[in-house]
């Protein structure tokens, strides 16, 4: 590891300037080349090749994705120089005929005194481990550290590309999960609801001997009938080995707060996620090598990051560049209907969709995103605008969910008109580069839904967080916008919130994207009825009359807009 960074950028490729200025700036930060590094780079700066550049420099690194999606994409760059990996339900598994559709996480030798075998999935994990470059997705590197820790050794360096849903994608690796089916078949009905995740240990401790004998016995039938043993292990079998690891580290965790996930609706699933990562997050991920960088277009505060993962601040650095694209290659145009929230969407929906019509017909030779609040927000606008712009309407490419979104932009990027994604979920490792995307709508500011559990736990802990978490989402899809120094796209926002959110969090957001803000503040005052928005009333200051001290300056989670103290009344 003598040479220098540049002299590692991946071959066939030529550093772009800013890449070489990353780099250089990166290398002086590595002279001590252990601990962690956050590299805060805009969407479009090439990361990917900066990662690649990192894991070739050390020789011996875990590569790390967010999403299957974005592993392709780094099989397609860098191709043989890395060892791709993902979970065994992405592998045939040959002991069956190809017609089953048996992947190899139904092989046989997946059960107790199983085959050994050399499938798809062991080749592919096999080659990986051995190579000096292990590329895999975050979900399933952790799953493995966690459950099969001993497969992965310590290594030099460890890559996290588009870090900023790690804390999430690690909460899930400890989530105890089961649906309204398992919870059936196994205690006979649907667990009770309880007040919280403490109140559930002695109801699921006084299950694991149950469910562990139940396993056993459909192992035991694998030993006893060899006809038996030739089938793959049952659905049942593989979701108690899971679901057993989980209850007892959940068991074993007592001082890790534990938060209910339980909706009241029938037949809903329950999951107990842990509040926090911080116990868990050395162990699984930064004890894995000596030196850790993660990357992605924002990661905010170090203290707050430290914190999250459970480092002291000062075993953390941070490199954050600007970007290196003309504004006027990324601008923002800001076109506020009103505050968009759970509690005005049926008011502001119409004027929502009639200002998305005039976008798209302001644009209708062009390719473009539309990032809606949620799956069904997506939907309604769908359908008014088959009422109201049906040829507009026919160019949209609905992503009705997280599956259905490589083959939507497979889709877009071969269709020859001008189609237009609409999603809740192409806020990150999508690229658009060029005429594959001219304009993006954001249709609502991306807060975090406190409708949820978690999060809502999560923000009680910690209202940085939550303002935090927004202004990462917000910055990630800003940034399909731009991707290289020859593009061009143009960035609508459609919700009011972003003006009190900038005024209110300003420095949680990067320059660059704040350039770009302060520009579209000043256009959109120019046309002063751009800014006539509505505010429905909310009964907030009546609703938190009582915890004034604790909600005064954040945003009201009904309405979104921000709550002064001077506006709650004194309870006596």
């Amino acid at each position: 590891m003598g040479d220098g960074l540049l002299d590692y950028f991946p071959a066939g490729y030529t550093p772009r300037a800013e890449q070489r200025r990353l780099l250089g700036d990166l290398e002086r930060l590595l002279e001590a080349p252990e601990g962690v590094v956050l590299v805060e780079a805009p969407p479009g700066l090439g990361k990917s090749h900066l990662a690649m550049t990192l894991a070739r420099w050390s020789g011996d690194a875990y590569l790390l994705t967010s999403q299957k999606l974005l592993q392709d994409q780094y099989e397609r760059l860098f191709g043989a120089e890395l060892h791709l990996v993902k979970g065994r339900d992405n592998y045939p598994c040959e002991l069956y005929p190809p017609e089953q559709g048996l992947t190899a996480l139904h092989g046989r030798c997946r059960r107790p005194r199983g085959p050994r075998c050399q499938c798809p999935y062991a080749r592919a994990k096999a080659a990986a481990l051995a190579a000096p470059i292990f590329c895999t997705n975050t979900a399933y590197f952790a799953t493995l550290r966690q459950w099969h820790g001993a497969d992965l050794r310590r290594r030099r360096l460890l890559v996290i590309d588009e870090a900023h849903t790690l804390e999430a994608q690690l909460a899930q690796v400890f989530t105890v999960a089961f649906s309204t089916d398992q919870m059936r078949s196994w205690f006979g009905a649907p667990l009770p609801r309880l007040a919280d995740g403490e109140a559930y240990r002695p109801l699921l401790g006084a299950e694991v001997e149950r469910l562990q004998g139940r396993l056993e016995g459909l192992q035991q039938r694998a030993f006893d009938d060899p006809a038996f043993a030739d089938l793959p292990p049952s659905p049942e079998e593989l979701e108690i080995r899971a679901v057993l690891d989980r209850i007892r580290f959940f068991l074993e965790a007592p001082d890790t707060e534990w938060v209910v996930r339980y909706a009241p609706e029938a037949g809903s699933p329950l999951e107990l996620l842990p509040l926090s990562v911080a116990p868990m997050a050395r162990a699984i991920l930064f004890d894995a090598a000596e030196l850790t960088v993660l990357s992605s277009a924002y990661l905010g505060q170090r203290t707050v990051f430290a914190e999250c993962f459970g480092l002291e601040p000062d075993q953390v650095r941070v490199l954050a560049a600007g970007s290196p694209f003309p504004l006027a290659r990324r601008p923002i145009v800001y076109r506020p209907v009103g505050a968009l929230s759970r509690a005005t969407l049926g008011q502001l929906e119409p004027a929502l969709a009639a200002e998305v019509a005039g976008i798209l017909a302001a644009h209708a030779g062009d390719k473009g995103l539309i990032h809606a609040g949620s799956y069904a927000a997506a939907r309604r606008l769908l359908a008014d605008l088959g009422d109201r712009a049906p040829r507009a309407a026919r160019r949209i490419l609905f992503v009705d969910s997280s599956a259905g979104k490589a083959r939507a932009l497979d889709q877009h990027r071969t269709s020859r008109e001008p189609t237009v994604l609409l999603s809740p979920s192409m806020r990150e490792g999508v690229d658009l580069p060029d005429d594959f995307l001219r304009f993006q709508i954001i249709t609502k500011m991306p807060y975090p839904d406190l409708g949820d559990p978690w999060t809502a736990a999560r923000q009680a802990r910690d209202p940085r967080w939550y303002a935090l978490e927004t202004a990462k989402a917000l910055v990630q899809a800003y940034g399909r916008g731009c991707r290289h120094a020859g593009d061009h796209g143009t960035t609508y926002i459609l919700d009011a919130q972003l003006q009190r959110f900038l005024a209110r969090y300003r420095p949680l957001l990067p320059p660059w994207f704040l350039d770009a803000a302060r520009a579209a503040l000043t256009d959109a005052k120019r046309t002063p009825a751009a800014l006539a928005v509505v505010h429905p009333p909310c009964d907030h200051p009546r609703l938190f009359a009582r915890h004034a001290g604790l909600v005064a300056g954040l945003p009201c989670p009904r309405c979104h807009r921000w709550i002064d103290r001077a506006s709650i009344p004194a309870v006596d």
